[in-house]
């Protein structure tokens, strides 16, 4: 009878490495606002 130790299977893949702030998915959310924000704001100064 073989015996399995479990506790190191349950990490089937490696953990990901600590990302910066101006990496990946985050950057396309600065430039999203950075992009939207300044346009909402000359939009509604158009209506007051």
């Amino acid at each position: 009878m073989r015996i399995v130790d479990l506790s190191k299977s349950g990490r089937a893949t490696p953990e990901p490495s600590a990302r910066g702030l101006f990496e990946g998915e985050l950057m396309d959310l600065y430039v999203a606002i950075l992009i939207v924000v300044p346009l909402a704001l000359f939009l509604k100064s158009l209506w007051s």
